[in-house]
């Protein structure tokens, strides 16, 4: 197993909490907010917007604790530990969703 493997994996863990999450909900009621004028506010495009914001979101959340490793170990480039600190913090994220 290489690390584009397990960023594979960390997309995937991702992309089903943007299904699951409890936030769809919010972020979904909050679409006035992110959703531009030019799109036409149609269910299926309130539904996509609302999980590709909640995915990228438990992508961006679930590196920092990845980082924080990194930085704290002193490593300079990023190894197989590190992505499986990214996968294990976005596996956490996505806990709730799935109980």
């Amino acid at each position: 197993m290489n690390p584009q493997t397990v960023f594979i994996a960390i997309l995937g863990v991702t992309l089903l909490n943007g299904f699951v999450s409890p936030m769809v909900p919010l972020v979904f009621v909050m679409s006035p907010v992110w959703l531009p004028e030019f799109v036409p506010p149609t269910r299926i495009a309130l539904l996509y917007g609302t999980s590709l914001i909640v995915s990228v979101s438990t992508l961006l959340i679930s590196a920092v604790p990845a980082g924080i490793f990194e930085r704290l170990t002193g490593r300079q480039q990023t190894d197989m530990t590190s992505m499986l600190v990214w996968l294990g913090a976005a596996i956490l994220l996505t806990l709730p969703g799935l109980l």
